[in-house]
C-alpha cells in the first residue's frame, strides 16, 4: 500500500529586525544581552541622521530594554534616546496590529501610557540637545499616537526636517499621520507624497513615499479592486518615476535601512503587474523582508514576500 505523499509545508521566512545588517546585529546583541557599554559604543559611533534613526528602531525591536535601560539615565543623553524610542515600539506592541475598533480599552489605556513615557523621555533629550533629529522623528509618532493636533505633529515635522531635510523616518512618519486611516485624507497625502519628493534630490529614499501613497491607497481595497487600482497607467508610471529618482539613481543614498524604501517598491511593482520591475527590486532587496509593507495584505509578512517574489520571478 502506497501511503499519500504529504504536501510539503510552504517556506517560511522570518523577519530579521537587524534587515541583516552587521552592525544593527552587534547593537541587537548587546543590548539583549544588557551591555550598555557595548552597545553604547555602536550608537556613539553613528553620525548620519537616517542611520541613527533606522538602529534606534532596531532599538525598538529588542525585548525587555525598558526593564533596565533607566538604571542609565537620565544623565546619558544617548541612553535616554534608546528608552524613548523603545518605549515608542513598546506603546505600538500594547496596541497590536489591529485596527481601533477591534482593540480593547485596556490595550488603549497601556498604549498611551507608553507613550507618554516615550514623550517624557524624548522631549528630555530635546531639552539637552535640539539638534538630534531622531528624537525629533520618533515625536512625530507618539503625536500621532496621542492624537495630538495635527499641529503638534507638524511642529516635531518641522524641526526634524529643518536639520536634515531627506530625512527618511521623519517624512515616512508625518506622511502616515496625514493618511485617512490616521487624521488626514487620501488627498493630504498624495499632495504631501509629491511635495516631499519634488524637495528631495535624486538619490533621496523620500521619493519613496510616491510608491507607498498608492499602497495605502490599497488597504481599504479587495484584490480586483487593488489590481485595478495598482495597474492604472499613471499609477504605474509614478512607480517607474519614483523608482528612477531613489533606489535606481545613480547617486541611489542606499543606507543601512533601505531595505524599507526597498520593500515599498517590491510590493508596488508586484500589484501594479510589472514583474521585471519587481524582480529587479527584489534582487537589490535579497532576504530583507520588512513588516511594512507587507503586512498590508494580511497574513505572514515574511509569506506574503516570498510569495510575491516567486511570482514574479519565477511566473507562477
Amino acid at each position: 500500500m502506497k501511503w499519500p505523499r504529504k504536501t510539503p509545508p510552504p517556506p517560511t521566512m522570518v523577519l530579521d529586525p537587524c534587515l541583516g545588517d552587521p552592525t544593527a546585529r552587534r547593537l541587537y546583541d548587546a543590548l539583549e544581552n544588557r551591555e550598555w557599554s557595548a552597545a553604547r559604543a555602536v550608537l556613539a559611533a553613528v553620525d548620519h541622521p537616517d542611520d541613527r534613526a533606522f538602529y534606534l528602531d532596531v532599538c525598538g525591536a529588542v525585548p525587555g530594554v525598558q526593564v533596565w535601560i533607566g538604571h542609565h539615565t537620565p544623565d546619558d543623553n544617548l541612553a535616554q534616546l534608546v528608552r524613548g524610542a523603545h518605549a515608542v515600539h513598546w506603546a505600538w506592541d500594547a496596541r497590536g496590529g489591529y485596527g481601533a475598533q477591534y482593540t480593547s480599552r485596556d490595550r488603549f489605556e497601556l498604549f498611551f501610557e507608553r507613550l507618554r513615557l516615550a514623550e517624557s523621555y524624548l522631549y528630555d533629550v530635546i531639552r539637552r540637545d535640539a539638534e538630534e533629529v531622531s528624537a525629533w522623528a520618533f515625536l512625530i509618532r507618539t503625536a500621532r499616537g496621542l492624537q495630538l493636533p495635527l499641529e503638534d505633529g507638524e511642529f516635531r515635522y518641522l524641526e526634524a526636517t529643518k536639520r536634515h531635510p531627506s530625512h527618511w523616518k521623519a517624512n515616512f512618519e508625518w506622511m502616515q499621520t496625514l493618511c485617512g486611516k490616521w487624521f488626514g485624507s487620501d488627498e493630504q497625502m498624495h499632495r504631501f507624497a509629491r511635495d516631499a519628493a519634488t524637495r528631495s534630490p535624486g538619490g533621496s529614499m523620500v521619493h519613496a513615499l510616491v510608491a507607498l501613497a498608492h499602497l495605502e491607497i490599497t488597504v481599504e481595497l479587495d484584490a480586483n479592486q487593488t489590481t485595478g487600482y495598482m495597474t492604472q497607467p499613471n499609477v504605474r508610471a509614478d512607480l517607474r518615476t519614483a523608482a528612477e529618482l531613489s533606489i535606481w539613481h545613480p547617486a541611489a543614498d542606499l543606507r543601512p535601512g533601505s531595505a524599507g524604501p526597498l520593500n515599498i517598491f517590491a510590493l508596488a511593482f508586484s500589484l501594479s503587474a510589472d514583474p521585471a520591475a519587481a524582480a529587479a527590486v527584489f534582487q537589490q532587496l535579497g532576504e530583507r523582508p520588512t513588516e511594512q509593507p507587507w503586512g498590508y495584505l494580511g497574513g505572514d509578512p515574511g509569506q506574503r514576500f516570498l510569495e510575491a517574489r516567486a511570482r514574479v520571478t519565477t511566473g507562477s
